[in-house]
């Protein structure tokens, strides 16, 4: 068998709950799932530990359950974390050729040269995820590494997933209080890339996670993880505008949301009374609602996407957006503002009803044994060093 055991642990790190499953592979590296529990509360908020003790305290209680359950002990643990601040970086590395056969010792010397300068630049954060992002040779984008073809000047893009050292710290400190070593840690942001794929067979996309509170974008550029950004805004700031603008509480904008049909297009049609206090009742239009809505709707999408200058270099290409709405009233009552509002895209709604909650370890059962064919750095904790990890898994 190979580098790794048949049998593994797993967590998925929510705010309001873990989930623990033990998988299996085969010997012909098919996974699956033995075992699972899921437990509530975390003690985690936006990714982060906010109570140690409790946390440790609230893990210990389900690895023992799945443990007991499958009659199997585990000193090492692998990781899903939910983190949305991550920090994201691209640098470009280049080589002269002059004509020459590009080597593998010529793109070592680029990843050698990037790694250093990074790390000296980012003192207090450990890379999680390093990909291949693209691959240029005389201004010409090619698809694989190039080594045995020859050119004059090689430009290799790579993107830095990277924590801060104290929450790597903070993580490994809780797992350590329960008796277990952490041995690899993905995003969930990646696994929720690959379920992409993997559903929808395209590996070129935005995704728009829409929460009530926040807004997270991911960008996969053939089948390479290479932009993330969070927005600290979310669905809520259009209901927020509707309070503020018609003075409503806001209880009241999310029954109007709901209970009403704002796509009739009729001003002669206004607010029931039923959602007014008897003192404060006023005659608004249904059609001010939406005017308000897709003012808001028009400045959102305008941040996220059209104006948005991380993503300059797609700014002239027609590319699939895909959106998961936590509020499905916004995505009921809103979603062709939205789809109106975006420019040179595909707009696409992400089905959810049919998700297995299980769908992020079954994803990392699958990277454990197989990898990923972009990622150049398969693990976390390992005793070798950084180069010769990223080596290893590009010239294998």
């Amino acid at each position: 068998m190979n580098k790794f055991k048949k049998k593994n642990l797993y967590v998925e790190i929510k705010d309001e709950s873990f989930l623990v499953a033990i998988g299996e592979h085969d010997d012909e590296l098919n996974f699956k799932i033995l075992e699972h529990e899921l437990y509530s509360p975390s003690g985690f908020k936006d990714g982060k530990i906010i109570n140690l003790a409790t946390t440790v305290e609230n893990l210990k209680k389900v690895v023992k359950k799945v443990e007991n359950k499958s009659n199997l002990f585990f000193s090492e643990i692998n990781v899903i974390i939910n983190q949305t601040d991550i920090d994201c970086i691209n640098i470009s590395g280049f080589k002269k050729l002059n004509g020459n056969q590009i080597l593998s010792d010529d793109i070592s010397y680029i990843l050698n040269d990037v790694k250093s300068k990074l790390l000296e630049s980012e003192k207090d954060k450990t890379i999680i995820h390093l990909f291949n992002t693209k691959y240029s040779l005389d201004n010409k984008q090619i698809k694989n590494l190039p080594i045995g073809l020859y050119g004059n000047f090689y430009s290799h893009q790579l993107t830095f997933f990277l924590i801060k050292n104290n929450e790597l710290k903070n993580l490994k400190t809780l797992f350590n209080k329960c008796n277990l070593d952490i041995n690899k840690i993905i995003l969930k942001n990646f696994s929720d890339g690959i379920k992409i794929i993997n559903s929808y067979k395209n590996d070129t996309f935005i995704k728009f996670k829409i929460s009530k509170n926040e807004t997270n974008l991911l960008f996969f550029f053939e089948s390479a993880f290479c932009f993330s950004q969070k927005f600290n805004f979310g669905s809520d700031i259009i209901l927020k505008d509707i309070s503020k603008v018609c003075s409503l509480e806001i209880s009241s904008v999310r029954k109007i949301i709901s209970e009403s049909n704002l796509k009739i297009s009729d001003k002669n049609l206004y607010i029931d009374k039923k959602y007014f206090d008897k003192n404060n009742f006023r005659k608004i239009s249904l059609d001010h609602i939406m005017e308000i809505s897709s003012a808001r709707i028009e400045e959102i999408t305008n941040i996220i996407f059209n104006k948005n200058k991380n993503l300059y270099d797609i700014k002239n290409k027609e590319i699939d957006l895909y959106f998961d709405f936590e509020d499905k009233d916004i995505l009921d009552k809103f979603h062709y503002i939205f789809e109106n509002s975006l420019k040179k895209c595909k707009f696409k709604i992400l089905k959810n009803k049919e998700d297995d909650p299980l769908d992020s370890i079954k994803i990392f059962g699958q990277l454990l044994s197989n990898g990923w064919a972009k990622e150049a750095i398969p693990v976390v904790n390992k005793k070798s060093s950084l180069i010769s990890r990223i080596f290893s898994s590009l010239f294998e």
